[in-house]
């Protein structure tokens, strides 16, 4: 649950999407990224997306419009050609550090970007404010685990009312590897490691 909550609130409670719009998801693959491919495109979005080379299938799978391989293609030139120079007008980007700069130089004037996430690990990053003033864009950032109970109340009600009578109906959870509790450190290592196609799930699983 907790991955569609956050991906709805970074997509329509902060990002404000709207139908018609073309949108840059980072992180397809992963637990959140793929959750926000889904609801985008239930909004009537173009969704463009970065991934590993051998995710590409699954997040096309399941919507997205272009997928980019963030290890092959510098997804900044890929939007410059693929939106006719026009930029996104939303990023829902989980990487942050180096991708900052390039992301603001791909939205469109009045674009916004949330910041979710750093799977980079760099909090230090540049800001090309020249552009963000120029092209009078947004920049936001959230996370989960810092929110107010209040506050996640909230946006597990704006879910509730907005999204959950559409779950099992073209919106579905991806699960990438499931783990018994006794297997919990093959799980982190597989976590680790990188380029699992949507949640690593820890249970107790019987046949």
């Amino acid at each position: 649950m907790e991955s569609f909550v956050t991906a709805w609130e970074a997509l329509s409670n902060l990002g404000r999407i709207a139908e018609g719009e073309t949108i840059l998801v980072h992180a397809a693959a992963g637990e959140i990224g793929s959750a926000a491919v889904q609801l985008a495109k239930s909004r009537g979005a173009t969704v463009l997306a970065t991934a590993s080379g051998n995710n590409i299938e699954n997040v096309l799978a399941l919507g997205a419009d272009f997928v980019f391989d963030y290890k092959l293609v510098d997804f900044e030139a890929e939007i410059i050609d693929v939106t006719a120079s026009r930029g996104v007008e939303l990023i829902i980007d989980f990487v942050g550090g180096f991708y900052l700069a390039r992301n603001i130089r791909s939205l469109a004037p009045g674009g916004r970007l949330v910041q979710v996430g750093l799977l980079g690990r760099d909090d230090n990053a540049i800001i090309p404010l020249g552009t963000v003033l120029h092209n009078h864009l947004q920049l936001m950032g959230t996370v989960m685990k810092s929110r107010s109970q209040a506050e996640k109340r909230a946006m597990i009600g704006r879910f509730s009312d907005q999204v959950l009578t559409m779950m099992g109906k073209g919106l579905q959870p991806v699960v990438g590897a499931l783990y018994s509790f006794s297997a919990a450190s093959d799980a982190h290592r597989r976590m680790e490691a990188g380029g699992v196609f949507g949640k690593i799930v820890l249970g107790d699983f019987h046949e």
